[in-house]
């Protein structure tokens, strides 16, 4: 029987050694990662996104948006997509630790193979390492179920009494104690997480090393770790948190810096963004290098510890397996150039972006959230005459249907927020709804407020302001878009609206009935090209939209509103980033930014649009 002996697992131990497998190995370090960062990027990215496009194209769809998420994933082709991508997604990961691990193995031995050879090698060892990604996903997914399962029974049982809104700004009793279960439930499953990740530390070297199966490395991974477990999650998950750590450190320092030099600079400050520009794709990259290096000969380092523990032969790769020859190719010189040009040059070519983006652009419009919703009770008259008199451009509402078929204001499917009534709309007609006081919770000023009628808040807007009409939908569709599209048609208004849901469907039923209507989705969550949807506008949710459903949207002339942004810098940013339209619940303040902005010449709007490329 091996005596294990603990000082080689001992912290400044395995840091020395792992620091000294590091300086041996950098060069060839910076060569892998830079390629493997590459290939990431402009292969592995865009193979994922054919793959969801094939898939929705197979079934019929060019997107899946908000609830239609979770419908699609668990139809035979969302699971398909699923495995897959979780399968992509962890095997990436793994590859790039098994490559970290190559790479420093063979500097220590004094080889330097080929790049050709050092690729073969990856590659076949790649396929066995996919192996351990896909086991991994399907053990990781058996093993989630459970708390998931858990989380939805919490919530079918403790929050849908009511509308969850009342639950999220009312937080009653009922509330915390959905919260303190979930947040059990949360901290169960990110221990089971830790868990796993430290028993399955040794699955990658096992299998990369020892050509073990998939499902024999885990679980001889599984009996090396036994008895040093949290000596290996001390070093592994303290690894991360320090890396997590220096990410920040350095993002605070660098956000510092360029405010500073930002704040000083002349009118001509475009040299200093593009020299910014770079400090901070280089900062980006450093860290990148160091967390995942780090990682990846950590790990290294304490398998080897414990398997010279336990006297386990590792097994080394053999000479012949190195084939080696001259220390850097041709190939690697000429691929390290071209890359370090694109990550030069694509700076410059964003800036020279930038400057053409410095051309006046259009006025942004903003909406005036539920009514003026900070002004007045929401979704009222008196929301809505806020909104005038803020000299929003949009009042956005929401609309159901009653009982007995009339179109009237309310965002929760019940009064149980707004009036203290738990009663459901679907079961009150329009005279039982108008008895119910809806500004009292509000303000007293507000007492006798009533929920109104769109034919009302039509009547109220005519001339003064535009209607973003949200269909809003607590079942099935129970003929609320065509009513809409009746009434708006009926009162004239049609140029003046714009029709909105998380329903695609729906905005198809309302245009049917009103062809000239436009209809715009809302967005919270997607998979695939939502600006491919027969759209007027997006509305997207704020940390949603990103510059890539910017472009495409831009590219098919949809319109872009961002929701809900509610704060300055926010406002700013989005103003920067040219979306067409502000969904805010202070529409006083957007108006004042957005004049604020209008009233800086081109060189100082420049100034301030830099700041959003830089991140500051």
């Amino acid at each position: 029987m091996a005596v294990v002996d603990n000082h080689s697992l001992s912290a400044p131990t395995v840091l020395r050694a792992a620091w000294s497998d590091f300086t041996r190995a950098w060069r060839g370090l910076v060569i892998y990662e830079l390629l493997f960062k590459l290939v990431d990027a402009w292969l592995l990215v865009p193979a994922v996104a054919l793959l969801l496009r094939t898939v929705l194209a197979h079934a019929g769809r060019f997107t899946v948006t908000n609830h239609e998420i979770l419908d699609f994933l668990f139809t035979p082709l969302g699971i398909l997509y699923a495995a897959i991508f979780g399968t992509v997604a962890v095997t990436s990961r793994l590859i790039e630790q098994a490559g970290i691990m190559l790479v420093v193995s063979l500097a220590t031995r004094g080889e330097r193979p080929t790049l050709m050879a050092w690729l073969k090698k990856l590659f076949f060892k790649s396929l066995n390492i996919t192996k351990l990604g896909a086991v991994k996903v399907v053990l990781l997914t058996v093993v989630f179920a459970p708390f998931v399962a858990l989380a939805v029974i919490t919530y079918g049982l403790l929050l849908t009494q009511h509308d969850i809104y009342f639950y999220w700004i009312n937080r009653p009793p009922v509330f915390w104690l959905a919260a303190g279960i979930g947040l059990v439930i949360l901290l169960g499953a990110a221990s089971v997480g830790c868990w796993l990740y430290v028993r399955w530390a040794f699955a990658l070297p096992i299998a990369l090393f020892e050509q073990k199966l998939a499902h024999v490395a885990l679980r001889t991974s599984a009996q090396r770790v036994r008895g040093i477990g949290w000596r290996v999650a001390a070093f592994l998950l303290g690894w991360q948190f320090l890396a997590l750590l220096m990410a920040a450190l350095v993002g605070i320092a660098y956000r510092q810096l360029a405010l500073l030099l930002i704040g000083a600079a002349t009118e001509r400050p475009g040299w200093l963004v593009l020299l910014l520009l770079l400090v901070q794709a280089l900062l980006l990259a450093a860290v990148s290098f160091v967390a995942a290096v780090g990682q990846g000969a950590l790990m290294r380092r304490l398998y080897l510890s414990r398997a010279e523990q336990l006297g386990v032969d590792v097994g080394r790769l053999t000479t012949e397996e190195a084939a080696t020859s001259e220390p850097r190719s041709i190939l690697v010189t000429r691929l390290v150039y071209v890359s370090l040009s694109a990550v030069l040059l694509s700076p410059i070519l964003i800036w020279i972006g930038l400057l053409q983006a410095g051309d006046a652009k259009p006025w942004v419009k903003v909406t005036a959230h539920r009514g003026h919703a900070r002004a007045a009770p929401e979704n009222t008259l008196a929301a809505i005459r806020k909104a005038i008199e803020s000299g929003a451009d949009y009042a956005e509402i929401d609309v159901q249907l009653t009982a007995d078929g009339h179109v009237i204001l309310l965002h929760d499917r019940d009064l149980k927020r707004v009036a203290r009534d738990s009663r459901r709309l679907a079961d009150l007609n329009l005279a039982e709804l108008r008895q119910l006081d809806v500004g009292s919770w509000f303000a007293s000023s507000f007492a006798g407020e009533r929920v109104p009628t769109l034919e009302e808040v039509i009547a109220l807007a005519k001339g003064r302001i535009k209607l973003n009409i949200e269909l809003k939908y607590y079942g099935p569709d129970d003929g609320l878009a065509r009513r809409v599209a009746e009434v708006v048609a009926d009162q004239g208004f049609t140029k003046d609206a714009l029709v909105t849901s998380f329903n695609y469907e729906a905005l198809l039923e309302n245009k049917r009935h009103n062809p000239a209507q436009r209809v715009g989705l809302i967005v919270a969550h997607s998979l695939g090209d939502v600006s491919r949807l027969e759209v007027d506008a997006l509305s997207v949710r704020a940390d949603h939209l990103n510059d890539a459903m910017l472009r495409s949207a831009r590219r098919l002339k949809r319109e872009v509103h961002v929701w809900t942004v509610n704060d300055r810098t926010a406002m700013t940013q989005w103003i920067q980033r040219d979306v067409d339209n502000l969904i805010t619940s202070d529409p006083d303040l957007a108006i004042e930014v957005r004049r604020e902005w209008s009233e800086l010449g081109s060189a100082e709007q420049l100034l301030q649009s830099s700041r959003v490329l830089l991140g500051i």
